[in-house]
């Protein structure tokens, strides 16, 4: 269960703010197109089933719409194109995946609301490290994606990615940069100071869905088409600081993942070793052979419903 886990206090305390930012219409009659190509940065020939992500959040990083393609084959650049709300500020976020949850992505884009189709030309995609729960500061007119890990953050910044570990601070959280101190970021309850090599950003704030799939423990209802045997007996955890287990009524599976607004993948899992009873092993087998596949997630807070996908189809359904 998720008590059984000892979260950094940090951690702990930023889960539980509440942010108000930009209210946003839960739906939206009219819609425009968001258009543009990505290129990935290295250069090399991307695998047949490397999925190409596009997503868009809302000012609250929920998610509000999203596409996957599988290339066949296809190399960089990618055209993309995606319907979205015209009363909405929305953050864009488009990339690929590759095999052994390899990720290449763009930086979040800010989007305004508007009812005239937004072309954005050219974008950038870089691989990135694991960076656990990402979410989203906004300093002025910058913004930033920075991930929650166990023993670190994460700030991903004109395609820099800059690891900042814990520091003695006294109020707030406070990381900097071990190989530059200049380099820091000191968090207060829904405010951040961020510093890049000693220059001070406009003060920030942290975003963070009020609903999101940290907030309790999920029973696994269906692995692609199949219920699952016993659900009661399953759960699917994710912890704010980029970790997960689950366990669908055997052995007990931990590993990480990471989530950049509505996209979600997973990284290798380590397994305790029991002998499953006859179904149950089976079922065991299934879920680790989707997991590794899955590249979406969509939260039906109210419902309490929660659907993972694999390159736009449903591969897992679990509910709180």
């Amino acid at each position: 269960m998720i008590s059984e886990v000892a979260l950094p206090r940090w951690i702990s305390a930023f889960v539980c703010l509440v942010l108000p930012v930009f209210a946003v219409s839960a739906s939206a009659s009219e819609t425009r197109v968001v258009s543009g190509q990505v290129t990935v940065l290295e250069r090399m020939a991307l695998p047949d089933d490397t999925v190409l992500l596009v997503d868009l959040v809302d000012a609250m990083d929920t998610a509000i719409a999203a596409s996957r393609e599988v290339t066949e084959g296809r190399q960089s650049p990618f055209s993309f194109a995606l319907e979205a709300p015209v009363d909405t500020d929305l953050v864009l976020r488009v990339g690929l995946r590759g095999p052994e949850d390899v990720i290449w992505l763009s930086e979040p884009v800010a989007i305004e609301a508007g009812a005239d189709p937004a072309d954005l030309g050219a974008l950038r995609a870089m691989r990135i490290p694991p960076m656990g729960f990402a979410g989203l500061l906004y300093c002025g007119n910058q913004l930033v994606e920075i991930g929650f890990m166990p023993e670190s953050v994460r700030i991903r910044l004109n395609e820099q990615i800059i690891t900042l570990l814990p520091q003695v601070a006294a109020s707030g959280a406070l990381f900097a940069d071990a190989d530059n101190p200049a380099t820091t970021i000191h968090m207060r309850d829904a405010s951040a100071v961020l510093r890049i090599d000693g220059s001070e950003l406009s003060e920030c704030r942290l975003i963070r869905p009020e609903q999101d799939i940290t907030q309790g423990v999920w029973s696994i209802s269906a692995i692609e088409d199949r219920p699952t045997l016993f659900p009661s007996r399953t759960e699917l955890v994710f912890y704010p600081d980029g970790r997960m287990s689950a366990s669908v009524g055997c052995n007990r599976l931990i590993g990480g993942y990471r989530r950049h607004g509505g996209i979600l993948s997973f990284g290798r899992l380590a397994s305790t070793r029991l002998a499953c009873p006859e179904g149950l092993g089976e079922q065991e087998q299934h879920f680790n052979t989707v997991l590794p596949r899955v590249d979406q997630f969509f939260l039906d807070a109210e419902a309490g419903r929660l659907t993972l996908y694999a390159a736009g189809t449903p591969v897992l359904r679990a509910r709180r």
